[in-house]
């Protein structure tokens, strides 16, 4: 069974998404409480991760710039390791365009809108 880590300022998404991939059962979530921006490399390292998949918001901890840098160490350390990105492109359509333009460069291997169905994330992330 492969790993996925869910690190997520929404405490409730988080939950949901624990609960779509235990029921889906191809993937065994670890969820990340803490806002220490450190925790998901941790947490991928010491798992030694399959996937992660990190929010980006404004908030600090939870910013672009910060998840880039986590991004950089798994990719060296963990290079099998599936990442990607989920953003409110309501709420901050700039920030959801820098997030897309990741994917387009090649630094991240996916991401999604948060008003996706928590059934469709779940799914996309078990085709990663």
């Amino acid at each position: 069974m492969r790993i996925g880590i869910i690190s997520t300022q929404n405490g409730l998404l988080s939950g949901a998404l624990m609960k779509y991939l235990e029921e889906r059962g191809e993937i065994m979530p670890q969820r990340i409480l803490s806002s220490d921006p450190d925790e998901p490399f941790k947490t991928c390292l010491s798992l030694n991760a399959d996937i992660l998949l990190m929010e980006v918001t404004r908030v600090p901890h939870y910013t672009l710039a910060e998840r880039m840098t986590t991004i950089s160490e798994v990719r060296r350390k963990i290079p099998k390791c599936k990442i990607a990105l989920l953003c409110d492109e309501n709420a901050d359509q700039e920030l959801a365009e820098q997030v897309k333009d990741a994917k387009k460069n090649g630094l991240i291997d996916g991401f999604f809108y948060s008003s996706v169905s928590g059934e469709y994330l779940a799914a996309a992330l078990d085709s990663m």
